[in-house]
């Protein structure tokens, strides 16, 4: 394949979670830069041990909705939203985030790694754990404080905000219908950037990508687990599938995967509907 090739593909949505396993935005643009799309899993809900819960044990964070005020910031600003309002089952509530510059970080367990974390109010937390049938807190991730990098050889020394490790997740529309034959919505995989007009599996190949102003390197295939068996419309299991089935098609190491793990190379706006252009290519994995 030549060095630099145009996909003959595009960018079809743009995915933006703010609360760790809650409902996504679906902006028409925004920034991306080293630590992934900004604003992306900057807060989680943990439980009294100070861990992080998601869909794996609380599937009804599903029905948790977002919205930013003001809305889709595209440009280098790293302020926080001046409120960000919450929804579940037509329930509202709103806050101000807690000003990071008058309120001591404190810890929170993400899987292996304890991370640095501003705790939000008491009032948004109580009305969590009212809707989600627990006692939980919402934090915030406090990245000025927080030098955590994903410890794996791939990542290549990336950090993160509360992502589950990568700063990016890129996934294909043809190859979720090849994935899962059976229909399955791209929602319950949870991506940043949705891509579309390339063949199944195309994305194998790619090693360096240019969308919009941004260069993305793919780092790995991304391990999925039982979280994508949530309905991300009524908060429910709905049996095996799709992991069931994915088990059944591509793995890593063993284990069924789905979309790829990307680095951001160079930061810069990416809109829906920019193009793809391969910088370099790489051998697909077996």
């Amino acid at each position: 394949m030549p060095p630099m090739s145009n996909a003959n593909g595009s960018v079809e949505s743009i995915g933006v979670h703010p609360v760790k396993s809650a409902r996504g935005l679906a902006p028409a643009a925004w920034w991306f830069d080293e630590t992934g799309p900004r604003l992306d899993r900057r807060w989680m809900c943990i439980d009294e041990n100070r861990r992080f819960v998601s869909l794996r044990e609380i599937p009804a964070l599903a029905r948790l909705a977002v919205r930013l005020e003001p809305g889709d910031p595209i440009d280098r600003a790293k302020e926080l939203p001046s409120r960000v309002h919450l929804e579940f089952d037509d329930e509202r509530h709103e806050f101000e985030p807690v000003e990071e510059t008058t309120t001591a970080a404190t810890t929170a367990s993400l899987w292996k790694a304890d991370r640095q974390v501003i705790e939000e109010s008491d009032s948004v937390s109580s009305w969590l754990s009212e809707k989600l049938g627990g006692s939980y807190r919402l934090v915030r991730h406090a990245p000025d404080r927080d030098p955590w990098f994903q410890p794996e050889p791939e990542a290549d020394g990336a950090t993160t905000g509360l992502a589950d490790g990568y700063p990016v997740l890129l996934a294909s529309t043809e190859t979720l219908v090849a994935a899962v034959p059976g229909g399955c919505s791209m929602r319950r995989f949870r991506p940043n950037i949705v891509v579309t007009g390339v063949e199944a599996w195309m994305e194998e190949s790619w090693k360096r990508i240019r969308i919009g102003d941004v260069e993305l390197e793919l780092a790995k295939p991304c391990v999925r687990c039982i979280a994508t068996t949530v309905d991300p419309e009524t908060g429910q299991r709905t049996g095996a599938a799709p992991l069931s089935t994915l088990a059944n098609g591509r793995t890593w190491n063993g284990k069924p995967v789905f979309g790829w793990n990307c680095l951001v190379r160079r930061a810069g706006v990416l809109r829906q509907s920019d193009p793809i252009t391969v910088l370099e290519w790489r051998t697909p994995p077996s």
